[in-house]
């Protein structure tokens, strides 16, 4: 029972780390812009705004 709980704790805690360490460089980058679609009766256009999260590379 308690080596269990011991195997438990540790693998948690390994997992842990890795997540955290995985997540330490993330960066975040928004957009924001206008969609033009041209379609048989004109243009139609859609507003977006983006969040987008980056675990590497250039912004």
């Amino acid at each position: 029972m308690k080596t269990s709980r011991k195997t438990v704790l540790i693998l948690s805690l390994i997992i842990l780390s890795i997540v955290l360490e995985s997540c330490s460089s993330a960066r975040w980058g928004t957009n924001a812009g206008v969609n033009v679609t041209w379609g048989p009766n004109g243009p139609k256009v859609k507003p977006h705004v983006d969040l987008n999260i980056y675990n590497g590379g250039r912004l």
